[in-house]
């Protein structure tokens, strides 16, 4: 069992040192990038949310009159925060003494600026969890520390994959009927042992939607047809003439 064990590990890691050896296509390129600039903008969201949140515990809500209230909001300043392997520009949200001698620092903020939220296994762990429909599974329920005001690492952490993750199953299950598409762009995207599918549409202004992302296999013929019957059912027309853009050597979407 244990030989067995070890034969089935090193399959799978010739695997994937052959995927990482295959030449990315500038396809699968363009596609996979335009997929995770929309994880890291629903990221950014996140994490604003998330600290605002925590400017509300310290502050108490707006617009209500507290006579206890030792800290107020003082607005927003530029801050950068490492994300998905960049530096990106966040507007910090601000706290200050009642008296606005001292300004109060956000735990969440110093958080985010020590370490990468959005590291490659956070990315994966999302897309992956979206496009299997396990991702309701893949999410515990949050610590009870973000309920307490506790801003551990490891809960600040939790709290934003848990939050970005829904953030992208609404993104990847809203309606498409508004958008005036003349290109749908389709390629797989591997995840260690996982192929993941995606779909991306352009509109005839150049403006570019990822339409959503369907679990593949070696062949992906069938994720290709699960991924557009999916689609049109949330609003793309099968009516309209359209330009498909796949690669030849990764997916197929008419073949059975």
């Amino acid at each position: 069992m244990k030989k067995n064990a070890n034969k089935a590990q090193k399959r799978k890691a010739n695997k994937r040192k052959a995927q990482k050896l295959q030449p990315v296509s500038p396809l699968r390129e363009f596609v996979r990038g335009k997929l995770f600039d929309s994880v890291m903008m629903l990221g950014m969201k996140e994490i604003y949310e998330i600290m605002e949140e925590e400017r509300t515990r310290i502050c108490g809500e707006r617009y209500v009159h507290l006579e206890d209230r030792e800290a107020v909001r003082a607005g927003h300043v530029p801050g950068v925060l490492p994300m998905g392997g960049r530096t990106v520009a966040v507007m910090r949200p601000r706290v200050r003494t009642k008296d606005g001698s001292q300004e109060i620092p956000l735990e969440t903020w110093e958080e985010f600026r020590e370490a990468d939220p959005l590291t490659e296994r956070a990315m994966e762990q999302m897309i992956l969890g979206v496009s299997t429909r396990k991702y309701e599974r893949s999410l515990e329920p949050l610590p009870a520390e973000i309920e307490t005001g506790n801003t551990s690492k490891s809960s600040v952490s939790r709290r934003f994959i848990q939050g970005t993750q829904k953030k992208l199953d609404e993104l990847l299950g809203k309606d498409l009927s508004s958008l005036a598409l003349t290109t749908i762009m389709i390629d797989g995207i591997h995840f260690a042992d996982h192929v993941i599918v995606a779909a991306l549409g352009i509109d005839k202004e150049g403006r570019k939607t990822v339409l959503g992302i369907q679990e593949g296999t070696t062949e992906n013929s069938a994720a290709c047809k699960a991924l557009l019957r999916s689609i049109i059912n949330r609003g793309v027309s099968a009516e309209r003439a359209m330009l498909f853009v796949i690669d030849s050597a990764g997916v197929n979407p008419i073949s059975s």
